[in-house]
């Protein structure tokens, strides 16, 4: 199963898209209307090892055993992120509480179902844009070189921030415990 949902990686970090064997504890709500799903996951390929603790965490209660103040610090670090902005602390669906691994599963199962709504064209979109290389039945695929030619185009558009930056424009920011 595939599903678009932001990923709490307790473990190394992989590039943004890649498909990876995970294992699922638990989620939490960021306040935002989104979802964030813990994970470890095993590093692919034969022999490789899996990623530290990965036979540990099973369940929520794992994470808080094996990795005490994990998630505080991690609720901690989503009710703040955005102060520095000058925006409001975020709130938390449940009080703030993690989840069971059940619980983020349906999460997930149901974010896979609006997706695939989503790019069959039985949902309204707005805005959003759902052209794909990947969903050949979709309404909305196109090929490797329409898709290219896209993004091309929005990066001439708008620069990313990686992407020759200088140091004047680079903010700092702070908060105390």
């Amino acid at each position: 199963m595939l599903a678009l949902l932001p990923l709490l990686r307790t473990s190394w970090s992989r590039r943004a898209g890649s498909l990876v064997a995970i294992r699922l504890p638990g989620g939490v709500s960021a306040g935002d209307g989104l979802w964030r799903a813990m994970s470890r996951y095993r590093t692919e390929g034969r022999g490789q090892p899996h990623s530290p603790g990965y036979r540990l965490f099973f369940n929520i209660d794992d994470v808080k055993k094996y990795k005490p103040g994990y998630l505080e610090a991690t609720l901690n670090w989503f009710k703040l992120y955005k102060v520095p902005d000058g925006k409001p602390e975020n709130q938390f669906a449940f009080n703030g509480e993690f989840k069971s691994k059940a619980f983020a599963l349906e999460v997930i199962k149901s974010t896979h179902e609006c997706w695939k709504a989503l790019l069959m064209k039985k949902c309204d979109g707005g805005a959003i844009n759902c052209t794909n290389v990947q969903v050949c039945d979709s309404p909305f695929h196109c090929t490797q070189e329409e898709a290219r030619s896209l993004v091309d185009q929005d990066r001439s558009v708008s620069s990313s921030p990686n992407e020759e930056s200088n140091e004047e424009e680079q903010v700092w920011h702070f908060l105390g415990k």
